[in-house]
Order: structure tokens, then sequence, then C-alpha cells
């Protein structure tokens, strides 16, 4: 009798554990929120100028090329943007017009759009000289993908390639239309760390030719940057002794 009760026993055990373990395993589980981490945001290279530096051909308005800063000839089409000017000088409270202009031609041989960010150093008006740190300081700093959004010809542009950085000139190639075209960077003349302008130039060729080197020198001998600002300048524009220390 006392083994049968053992047994009894020793069963009934088994089956109580069963029924815990049974029930532990058909538990409900907690709810649980899971939080994906969050996409890493690109940082898009610091722009040291204050004001809109992308050209917008469908909002800026078009002014005589004669008085332009920039210009392809006869027959070209020229616009402005707002002045810009850099942080430095801005938050010093100095003085640094900076122009932000863009021409365009479309004749037998190219079409051609440049676009330029150019100031005069030596300009003066009646609040005085433009600042000791007024400069253009740098062209595109994400180089080659800056030169996919330099302007609308460029924004049509496929098959990047054959990008060679240089100083003082930058140039990659492209394709629109079917034309094998090129876009140019430029800086020049070196000023106090920076530059006086930088001038970005899409090319296109009339035809299905690729272009050649002395294809982008003709194009760049077509451009005239006007240095002079005669906007409010007291300075006239034979008078250009610089200020001392420059």
């Amino acid at each position: 009798m006392k083994v049968m009760r053992s047994v009894i026993a020793v069963s009934a055990l088994l089956v109580f554990s069963t029924i815990a373990v049974s029930a532990q395993q058909q538990a409900p589980l907690p709810d649980v929120t899971v939080t994906a981490p969050a996409p890493i945001q690109r940082v898009n290279p610091f722009n040291p100028f204050s004001g809109d530096t992308r050209v917008d051909e469908a909002r800026w308005p078009v002014i005589p090329c004669a008085s332009a800063r920039i210009d392809l000839g006869q027959g070209a089409k020229c616009q402005t943007g707002t002045q810009v000017e850099t942080f430095l000088t801005m938050s010093q409270g100095g003085r640094c017009d900076i122009a932000r202009q863009v021409a365009m031609i479309d004749n037998a041989r190219y079409r051609i759009e440049a676009d330029v960010m150019i100031f005069d150093p030596y300009k003066l008006t009646a609040t005085g000289h433009q600042d000791k740190n007024c400069t253009v300081w740098t062209g595109y700093t994400n180089m080659p993908d800056d030169f996919r959004d330099m302007n609308q010809m460029t924004r049509r542009g496929t098959g990047w390639r054959n990008f060679a950085k240089g100083d003082p000139q930058s140039t990659v190639e492209y394709t629109d239309g079917g034309k094998n075209c090129l876009a140019v960077e430029r800086l020049r003349p070196p000023w106090h760390g920076g530059y006086v302008w930088v001038v970005h130039a899409s090319i296109c060729p009339a035809t299905q030719a690729p272009l050649q080197n002395a294809d982008v020198d003709a194009v760049l001998a077509m451009l005239q940057l006007r240095q002079y600002d005669a906007q409010g300048n007291l300075r006239g524009l034979g008078n250009r002794r610089a200020r001392k220390g420059e």
C-alpha cells in the first residue's frame, strides 16, 4: 500500500509539473515596441556664403548684357540673382557685395551657359570699402556631384564621366541630348585666401563631335567678366589703385 501511495503521489506531481510547464509555454508574450534607429542623414558641406547661390533661370530677371558682370557676346542672354556675401563679413558687420549672375548663348558652334560669383575688391561706397575679409572663398565643395546641379543644362545631363580636378580649373564630361558636353569650374585670381571670382560653365557642341581643349579655350575666350562694380561705387572705372595692405 505504501508503494502504491508513493506511485500515486509521484504521478500526481508529474501531472501538476506538466500542467505548470504547459501553462508557462502557453502564457502570452508581453507587447514589445521596437523602434528602428533613425537613418543617418548626410551632412552637406559648409557653405561659406549668406544667400541662395543656386542658379535659378526661371526666376532670375533678365538684364542687359552690356551692364552685366558676365557676358558671352553678341546674341547672349544675361540674368541676375540676388547679391550674396560671406558669413564672416556678415557676422562682423562689414561690407561684401558679391554679384551672382548668369549668361547663356546658343550659336552655330556651341550651346553655353556660364554663371559667376564675382566681387570688386576696390569698390568704395558712402559707407566705406569692401571688408578686408570679403572674398569668394571657394567654388564647389562636393565635386563632381555639385556639377550635376550647376544649371538647366547640367540638370538634364546623364552619363557623367572623366572628372578631372585641377587648380585653377576642374572639369567633368556628361551627355545632354546625345551631345558630348563638358562642365567647367574656374577660379581666379587669388585674393585674401579666396578668389575674386569663380565661374561655372556648361558647354555642348552643336554637332555630335566630342569637345577638344581648343573648344574649351575658345569658349573661355568668349567669356567677358567685369570685375568693376558700378553700383554705388565712388571709385571710377579707371581708378584701380589698391588700398594700403592689399
